[in-house]
């Protein structure tokens, strides 16, 4: 399905039946590296498998692309299926837009899971990095002569000069948070438990032998997880 959404078309399609979840990507992914998840969570949830921003079957528009901007359409995808209140999982970069959702707009975060994810551009350990910095040189090159390279420019520059969130930024976020990264993941879990400390309300799980790819490494483990977040959520609130 597409959605006209802040000058754009964006993609998203919904899985299943209940209360609403937000499934959101990583870098130069679609909702279709997460088709595991959505199997799953859409038995018993009503799942929106969200194409961002220049990902996928979404349009870059003419924006600068960063994650305020992934965010904010994001949340007005979320206003046009007129959700108020919902649930979010977020991988990799996907976590990134789901920590600024929650900072924008606290008081519709029910609760959010974010895997493998920094909240400041310097917190990417430095092989993964220079990775980076050299496929958006090639990328930057290419670009001029196809718009596949102009694309990929752009997602990568998201990974090489955003986020800038601050432990400020992230205490304006209220609703419980559950951090999951991998043992030897793209991102430190030290910088993993900063962030869970800076949120009102955070927790973190560090995944043994896990790699920065989670969601296809150790799937089973890492559901489990989110089952096991949101079973003890939800009987909280009902206690």
């Amino acid at each position: 399905m597409i959605a006209e959404i802040n000058g754009i078309n964006l993609f998203y399609q919904i899985i299943g039946k209940g209360e609403p979840i937000l499934l959101i990507h990583g870098n130069g992914q679609n909702h279709r590296s997460l088709k595991r998840m959505i199997d799953d969570l859409s038995t018993n949830h009503q799942v929106i498998a969200v194409d961002s921003r220049a990902h996928g079957k979404s349009e870059a528009g003419n924006t600068p692309l960063d994650f305020e901007v992934m965010a904010l359409d994001m949340l007005s995808l979320l206003d046009y299926l007129k959700i108020d209140k919902y649930k979010v999982i977020g991988y990799s970069d996907g976590g990134i837009v789901a920590l600024v959702m929650g900072k924008l707009q606290p008081n519709r975060q029910i609760a959010s899971v974010v895997i493998g994810t920094n909240y400041h551009v310097n917190q990417i350990r430095f092989l993964p990095d220079l990775f980076c910095r050299v496929a958006y040189g090639a990328a930057f090159l290419l670009a001029p002569f196809s718009r596949f390279f102009e694309r990929m420019k752009r997602q990568l520059a998201l990974t090489i000069y955003h986020p800038h969130m601050s432990e400020a930024d992230l205490q304006k976020i209220s609703a419980p948070l559950l951090a999951v990264v991998g043992e030897y993941d793209l991102i430190s879990s030290k910088d993993t438990k900063k962030m869970v400390h800076s949120v009102q309300h955070g927790e973190m799980v560090i995944v043994r032998n896990g790699l920065h790819y989670l969601p296809r490494q150790k799937p089973k483990q890492l559901l489990q997880l989110i089952h096991s977040f949101f079973s003890n959520l939800s009987a909280e609130i009902h206690k």
